[in-house]
């Protein structure tokens, strides 16, 4: 009856987990196109299903069990119940805020991105310079070597 317990109070927080993650799935796939949130929706069920099978296989060997599945949906029911407001909100604080802080860094990092495209061309020019000595000593070259005639001469 332990291990029972057991699995139950696990899949009972990986129902709350999961929904934690359909919270921020939720908010994520509401500011993206219809495609991205295919692909996000997508993802999610593929590491739903690795989630549960990793979490049942080390529990019980991966017997499938109703309760196991119940206590799952009773987190899942639990977590919409008593805490889905709360992460929600505190989900689009954490998104506003990170919007609004890379705003801020991208206003003001304008003087180093200026420096860095000026030294971002550096490179560019040194490597044009030595492809241009190269060319035109290769050009030199031929003409030294293309001016002599060959002793003793080809038949």
């Amino acid at each position: 009856m332990a291990m029972q317990g057991l699995i139950f109070i696990s899949m009972l927080s990986v129902g709350l987990f999961l929904g934690m993650w359909l919270d921020l799935l939720r908010v994520i796939s509401g500011k993206c196109n219809k495609l991205l949130t295919a692909i996000i929706d997508l993802l999610f069920w593929a590491s739903v299903i690795c989630l549960v099978f990793v979490v049942l296989m080390e529990l019980n060997y991966l017997e499938l069990r109703l309760y196991a599945f119940v206590s799952m949906g009773l987190g899942t029911f639990f977590y919409y119940y008593l805490l889905s407001n709360i992460f929600l909100k505190l989900y689009h604080w954490t998104f506003e805020t990170l919007l609004k802080v890379l705003r801020w860094l991208w206003r003001i990092s304008w003087p180093l991105r200026a420096a860095l495209r000026a030294i971002g061309t550096l490179p560019d020019i040194l490597n044009l310079i030595f492809l241009s000595l190269t060319a035109v000593t290769l050009v030199k070259v031929k003409e030294f070597t293309g001016s002599r005639k060959d002793y003793p001469p080809s038949t």
